[in-house]
């Protein structure tokens, strides 16, 4: 069976406090999570939250200014929410206010007042168990980080434990003072912000084993309607190019693969096009790297593919998209990213994100 690996933060929830895992992502501006009574909703393992049993949370009423405010709207006298995913999910509900209870070094520390979807309508997504909803982490007023601002101040940092080898390792998300972490091997790259709120980079090329393509410039811009351009998003499981390029950047992969004898294997997987006969002999799988602006990112073979050694055969993660190219969760794993936009900058450095504790 093809797992999901997602990177979830846990939170919890109301007053008394429950446990709720939610899915971190850095390409989504609001927080929600699924909530009774439910019209439709996923299964997860935790119990779902039951606003009810909470003696914090706040429905906010229709005529509060927050409710004039997209993507929230006054639906039948009640202040709402609808958000639209890439892919076709969807969440909806009642925006409200809730204590959040954060577990920071060996200390519980409660925010009052948190703005949240309390969504009891879920469509279409592809969570299995243990995630109940979204922790937004994108530059928006509403995500996690625009509600701490004064906390925050900008900066926050991550670094995502490489999923097949600490399935239960957990690392640290970090704000404000706790996220200017400086190594000297840190590169810089700029990054800016689109409407939408998304974190953009200024993407010009790309190489796969060490063989730089040579896009034409501007392939990777961000155009005027909003397509094209390359995000970094913790919340899209892997990397995905618009089609064109995926076209040229796969066939590099196939390339590399058949030289080496590699079968490729049609229709082994739903999700990911260009897959094959698995070895555990072989070794010679394709790194790429990402070349941006200001510096290079390589992903190392280790985070490019992913291994599906019961059923025989192994995928490039990557796969395509009709509107913008992604850098994803598993390309970025074992990597210490530093969001600051204060001065418009992401800083990366390889490291083992397992052996990330509290400072």
């Amino acid at each position: 069976h093809e797992k999901n690996y997602f990177y979830t933060v846990d939170v919890l929830f109301g007053t008394p406090s429950k446990s709720e895992f939610l899915l971190f992502d850095t390409g989504s501006y609001l927080i929600w999570t699924q909530c009774l009574p439910c019209v439709n909703c996923f299964n997860q393992s935790a119990p779902i939250f039951n606003p009810n049993a909470s003696s914090t949370y706040k429905r906010i009423p229709c005529d509060d200014l927050i409710c004039r405010r997209p993507p929230f709207r006054c639906e039948n006298g009640q202040c709402v929410h609808r958000i639209n995913y890439a892919g076709g999910a969807s969440a909806s509900g009642l925006v409200s206010t809730e204590t959040f209870t954060f577990h920071l070094k060996n200390k519980l520390v409660c925010v009052p007042g948190v703005i949240f979807g309390c969504s009891n309508d879920n469509r279409d997504f592809s969570f299995d168990g243990n995630i109940a909803g979204i922790l937004g982490f994108s530059v928006s007023p509403f995500s996690l980080l625009g509600q701490l601002k004064s906390t925050a101040q900008g900066l926050f940092s991550y670094c995502l434990v490489y999923a097949y080898r600490e399935m239960e390792a957990t690392s640290i998300l970090r704000f404000g003072k706790d996220a200017n972490i400086q190594r000297k091997d840190m590169k810089t790259i700029r990054m800016f912000v689109d409407r939408s709120s998304h974190y953009y980079l200024s993407l010009q090329d790309i190489s796969v084993a060490d063989h730089r393509i040579g896009f034409a410039p501007g392939t990777f811009a961000l155009r005027r309607n909003g397509t094209g351009g390359c995000m970094i998003d913790t919340g899209a499981i892997a990397t995905f190019i618009q089609r064109g390029p995926y076209e040229v950047v796969m066939r590099h992969f196939d390339e590399h693969f058949t030289s080496f004898g590699r079968q490729r294997m049609h229709n082994a997987s739903e999700d990911w096009e260009y897959c094959y006969r698995y070895d555990s002999r072989f070794r010679a799988y394709a790194s790429m790297t990402f070349h941006f602006d200001r510096a290079d990112f390589k992903v190392e073979p280790t985070y490019m593919y992913f291994i599906f050694q019961n059923e025989g055969y192994f995928c490039v993660a990557i796969s395509f998209s009709d509107r913008n190219s992604v850098v994803g969760a598993w390309q970025q794993q074992d990597t210490r990213f530093v969001y600051d936009l204060n001065t418009g900058t992401i800083q990366f450095v390889p490291e083992n994100c397992a052996n990330d504790h509290f400072l």
